[in-house]
């Protein structure tokens, strides 16, 4: 196999600074990029920290003045979701 195939060995082979480097690359510009990359950090500190970003995050929801479309499609699945708990 060629050692430019892009597949997870031929990055781990990257080296962990060459890997942080390309991450912040592609993060910058996409908020929902940079929303993942800080909570998988988050995550790896522990359960804590994850809780402490998603309230931050459905705080900064409730604040948003735009709304979301939901398809026709998708429409209903919600109560089902929730109801399954």
């Amino acid at each position: 196999m060629s050692k430019k195939t892009l597949n997870k060995a031929n990055l781990e082979s990257l080296g962990t600074p060459k890997l942080a480097e390309l991450v912040m690359e592609l993060v910058q510009g996409s908020a929902a990029l940079q929303r993942r990359a800080r909570m998988e950090l988050s995550a790896a500190q522990g359960l804590r920290e994850v809780t402490a970003d998603l309230r931050k995050r459905f705080a900064s929801l409730r604040r948003s003045r735009s709304y979301v479309v939901i398809p026709p499609k998708v429409r209903g699945c919600g109560s089902r979701i929730f109801s399954a708990r």
